[in-house]
Protein backbone atom coordinates (compact mmCIF):
# COMPACT_ATOMS: atom_id res chain seq x y z
CA UNK A 1 0.00 0.00 0.00
CA UNK A 2 1.03 3.45 -1.49
CA UNK A 3 2.13 6.32 1.46
CA UNK A 4 -0.70 8.82 2.39
CA UNK A 5 -0.74 12.17 3.48
CA UNK A 6 -2.31 13.94 6.28
CA UNK A 7 -2.08 17.62 6.67
CA UNK A 8 -3.28 18.61 9.45
CA UNK A 9 -3.45 22.11 10.30
CA UNK A 10 -4.67 24.21 13.16
CA UNK A 11 -7.19 27.00 13.26
CA UNK A 12 -6.66 30.19 12.78
CA UNK A 13 -6.39 33.21 15.29
CA UNK A 14 -9.77 33.54 17.21
CA UNK A 15 -10.84 36.34 19.76
CA UNK A 16 -10.77 34.04 22.67
CA UNK A 17 -7.05 32.69 21.73
CA UNK A 18 -6.25 36.82 21.98
CA UNK A 19 -7.94 37.04 25.66
CA UNK A 20 -5.95 33.79 26.66
CA UNK A 21 -9.24 32.19 26.95
CA UNK A 22 -9.74 28.12 26.95
CA UNK A 23 -11.55 27.12 24.05
CA UNK A 24 -12.27 23.19 23.44
CA UNK A 25 -15.76 22.79 23.18
CA UNK A 26 -17.07 25.78 23.01
CA UNK A 27 -16.12 28.55 20.23
CA UNK A 28 -15.43 32.18 19.35
CA UNK A 29 -15.00 34.30 16.16
CA UNK A 30 -11.86 34.65 14.08
CA UNK A 31 -10.44 37.54 14.21
CA UNK A 32 -8.61 40.37 11.21
CA UNK A 33 -5.47 38.83 12.02
CA UNK A 34 -6.83 35.43 11.67
CA UNK A 35 -7.82 35.58 8.56
CA UNK A 36 -4.51 37.18 7.23
CA UNK A 37 -3.16 33.90 8.74
CA UNK A 38 -5.29 32.04 6.56
CA UNK A 39 -4.24 33.79 3.50
CA UNK A 40 -0.55 33.09 4.34
CA UNK A 41 -1.25 29.71 5.43
CA UNK A 42 -2.79 29.06 2.09
CA UNK A 43 -0.50 30.44 -0.19
CA UNK A 44 2.09 28.28 1.51
CA UNK A 45 0.25 25.50 0.84
CA UNK A 46 -0.41 26.53 -3.18
CA UNK A 47 3.28 26.25 -2.95
CA UNK A 48 3.34 22.83 -2.00
CA UNK A 49 1.59 21.73 -4.69
CA UNK A 50 -0.15 18.88 -2.96
CA UNK A 51 -3.03 17.76 -4.52
CA UNK A 52 -6.03 16.78 -2.19
CA UNK A 53 -8.76 14.83 -2.72
CA UNK A 54 -10.96 15.19 0.52
CA UNK A 55 -10.99 17.65 3.52
CA UNK A 56 -12.04 17.27 6.90
CA UNK A 57 -12.85 19.45 9.61
CA UNK A 58 -13.92 19.86 13.53
CA UNK A 59 -17.43 20.99 13.88
CA UNK A 60 -16.22 24.11 15.25
CA UNK A 61 -16.92 27.59 13.69
CA UNK A 62 -13.18 28.57 13.52
CA UNK A 63 -12.22 25.71 12.59
CA UNK A 64 -14.87 25.58 9.49
CA UNK A 65 -14.15 29.39 8.77
CA UNK A 66 -10.58 28.45 8.40
CA UNK A 67 -11.25 25.73 6.26
CA UNK A 68 -12.79 28.08 3.66
CA UNK A 69 -10.73 30.72 4.15
CA UNK A 70 -7.07 28.55 3.21
CA UNK A 71 -8.96 26.97 0.18
CA UNK A 72 -9.49 30.29 -0.90
CA UNK A 73 -6.33 31.23 -0.52
CA UNK A 74 -4.54 28.25 -1.95
CA UNK A 75 -6.80 27.01 -4.38
CA UNK A 76 -9.05 30.17 -5.11
CA UNK A 77 -12.58 28.70 -4.56
CA UNK A 78 -13.99 26.55 -1.33
CA UNK A 79 -13.77 22.88 -1.70
CA UNK A 80 -16.31 20.55 0.00
CA UNK A 81 -15.55 19.60 3.13
CA UNK A 82 -16.98 16.99 6.08
CA UNK A 83 -17.61 18.09 9.33
CA UNK A 84 -16.66 15.62 12.19
CA UNK A 85 -17.06 15.62 15.87
CA UNK A 86 -14.43 13.36 16.24
CA UNK A 87 -11.81 16.48 15.80
CA UNK A 88 -13.27 18.33 17.82
CA UNK A 89 -10.31 20.34 20.29
CA UNK A 90 -10.41 18.55 24.26
CA UNK A 91 -13.45 19.33 26.19
CA UNK A 92 -12.53 21.12 28.96
CA UNK A 93 -15.17 20.90 31.62
CA UNK A 94 -15.53 23.72 33.72
CA UNK A 95 -12.44 25.23 32.55
CA UNK A 96 -14.25 26.11 28.94
CA UNK A 97 -14.22 30.05 28.65
CA UNK A 98 -11.96 30.37 31.38
CA UNK A 99 -8.51 32.54 31.42
CA UNK A 100 -6.54 29.87 30.57
CA UNK A 101 -4.02 30.21 33.36
CA UNK A 102 -6.32 28.61 35.39
CA UNK A 103 -6.03 25.11 34.16
CA UNK A 104 -4.02 22.53 35.74
CA UNK A 105 -0.36 22.73 34.87
CA UNK A 106 1.16 19.83 34.00
CA UNK A 107 4.50 21.37 33.01
CA UNK A 108 7.39 20.10 36.25
CA UNK A 109 4.57 17.88 37.61
CA UNK A 110 3.17 14.51 37.36
CA UNK A 111 2.42 14.00 33.90
CA UNK A 112 -1.09 12.87 34.51
CA UNK A 113 -2.16 15.18 36.53
CA UNK A 114 -3.47 17.68 33.71
CA UNK A 115 -5.83 14.48 32.47
CA UNK A 116 -7.06 13.78 35.71
CA UNK A 117 -8.38 17.09 36.46
CA UNK A 118 -9.81 17.34 33.09
CA UNK A 119 -11.66 14.68 33.70
CA UNK A 120 -12.91 15.25 37.30
CA UNK A 121 -13.95 18.82 35.79
CA UNK A 122 -16.52 16.91 33.55
CA UNK A 123 -13.75 17.29 30.85
CA UNK A 124 -11.93 14.76 28.40
CA UNK A 125 -9.09 12.63 30.18
CA UNK A 126 -5.96 12.41 27.69
CA UNK A 127 -7.13 8.80 27.03
CA UNK A 128 -10.48 9.21 25.99
CA UNK A 129 -8.89 12.53 23.73
CA UNK A 130 -6.67 10.18 21.69
CA UNK A 131 -9.00 7.26 21.32
CA UNK A 132 -11.27 9.42 19.34
CA UNK A 133 -9.09 10.96 17.74
CA UNK A 134 -7.32 8.16 16.81
CA UNK A 135 -10.15 6.81 15.72
CA UNK A 136 -11.44 9.20 13.76
CA UNK A 137 -8.36 9.70 11.65
CA UNK A 138 -7.29 6.28 11.44
CA UNK A 139 -11.38 5.70 9.42
CA UNK A 140 -10.66 9.03 7.35
CA UNK A 141 -7.19 7.24 6.51
CA UNK A 142 -7.95 4.29 6.08
CA UNK A 143 -10.70 4.93 2.70
CA UNK A 144 -9.56 3.45 -0.15
CA UNK A 145 -10.52 6.58 -2.25
CA UNK A 146 -8.55 8.78 0.23
CA UNK A 147 -4.99 9.36 -0.72
CA UNK A 148 -3.97 12.76 0.41
CA UNK A 149 -6.42 14.71 3.21
CA UNK A 150 -6.73 18.19 4.44
CA UNK A 151 -7.67 18.54 8.15
CA UNK A 152 -8.26 21.20 10.28
CA UNK A 153 -8.65 20.76 14.25
CA UNK A 154 -7.57 22.80 17.02
CA UNK A 155 -3.88 22.84 18.84
CA UNK A 156 -4.66 21.03 21.55
CA UNK A 157 -5.94 17.79 19.65
CA UNK A 158 -3.50 17.92 17.15
CA UNK A 159 -0.82 18.04 20.00
CA UNK A 160 -2.28 14.85 21.47
CA UNK A 161 -2.45 12.85 18.08
CA UNK A 162 1.07 13.89 17.45
CA UNK A 163 2.28 12.69 21.36
CA UNK A 164 0.51 9.64 20.72
CA UNK A 165 1.92 8.74 16.70
CA UNK A 166 5.46 10.27 17.83
CA UNK A 167 6.50 9.68 21.87
CA UNK A 168 10.07 10.12 21.23
CA UNK A 169 9.03 13.19 20.28
CA UNK A 170 6.51 14.54 22.78
CA UNK A 171 8.21 16.72 24.77
CA UNK A 172 10.02 18.71 22.23
CA UNK A 173 9.38 22.40 22.44
CA UNK A 174 7.25 22.76 19.53
CA UNK A 175 4.77 26.11 19.45
CA UNK A 176 0.81 25.57 18.63
CA UNK A 177 0.67 28.60 16.85
CA UNK A 178 -2.12 29.46 14.65
CA UNK A 179 -2.13 27.46 11.40
CA UNK A 180 0.77 25.67 11.74
CA UNK A 181 0.23 21.97 10.12
CA UNK A 182 1.53 18.57 11.15
CA UNK A 183 2.25 16.68 8.26
CA UNK A 184 1.77 12.90 8.58
CA UNK A 185 2.33 10.13 6.56
CA UNK A 186 -0.03 6.60 6.65
CA UNK A 187 0.76 3.34 5.26
CA UNK A 188 -0.67 0.09 6.33
CA UNK A 189 -2.57 1.55 8.52
CA UNK A 190 0.18 3.54 10.33
CA UNK A 191 1.13 6.83 11.29
CA UNK A 192 4.21 8.97 11.22
CA UNK A 193 5.25 12.59 11.34
CA UNK A 194 7.20 13.73 8.65
CA UNK A 195 7.53 17.25 9.57
CA UNK A 196 5.58 20.24 10.91
CA UNK A 197 5.31 23.38 9.14
CA UNK A 198 5.12 27.03 10.51
CA UNK A 199 4.01 29.62 8.79
CA UNK A 200 5.78 32.85 8.93
CA UNK A 201 3.87 35.99 9.98
CA UNK A 202 6.66 38.03 10.62
CA UNK A 203 4.90 40.72 7.89
CA UNK A 204 2.12 40.86 10.27
CA UNK A 205 1.66 42.56 14.08
CA UNK A 206 1.92 39.49 16.28
CA UNK A 207 5.71 39.24 15.48
CA UNK A 208 8.16 36.39 15.84
CA UNK A 209 7.60 35.45 19.52
CA UNK A 210 4.72 34.98 21.57
CA UNK A 211 4.69 34.42 24.94
CA UNK A 212 6.30 31.29 25.53
CA UNK A 213 9.66 32.23 24.07
CA UNK A 214 9.65 30.03 21.56
CA UNK A 215 10.05 31.18 17.83
CA UNK A 216 7.27 30.39 15.73
CA UNK A 217 10.00 29.48 12.90
CA UNK A 218 12.79 27.25 12.12
CA UNK A 219 15.04 27.56 9.86
CA UNK A 220 16.23 24.65 7.54
CA UNK A 221 18.93 26.59 5.66
CA UNK A 222 17.12 26.77 2.32
CA UNK A 223 16.29 29.97 1.08
CA UNK A 224 12.49 30.50 0.18
CA UNK A 225 11.55 27.43 1.76
CA UNK A 226 8.35 27.27 4.30
CA UNK A 227 9.91 26.96 8.00
CA UNK A 228 9.59 23.58 9.43
CA UNK A 229 10.72 20.98 11.65
CA UNK A 230 11.95 17.55 10.23
CA UNK A 231 11.23 14.57 12.42
CA UNK A 232 13.22 12.29 10.35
Amino acid sequence: MSKKLLYAMRHCETLFNVQHKSQGWCDSPITPRGIEQCRIAGEELAKRGVEFDHFYTSTSERCCDTMELVCQSAFGEIKPYVRMKGLRECGFGIFEAKDDFCEPDFIGGDPTLRSQVMAAAGGESDDEVNARVTACLGQIMADPDTHNVLVVSSGGVLRHFFMTVEPQNAFRPIRNSNCMVYVFEWEDGAFSCAEILQQDYSGLDCGGLDGSGVPNRWSIGGAGEPPRIGLR
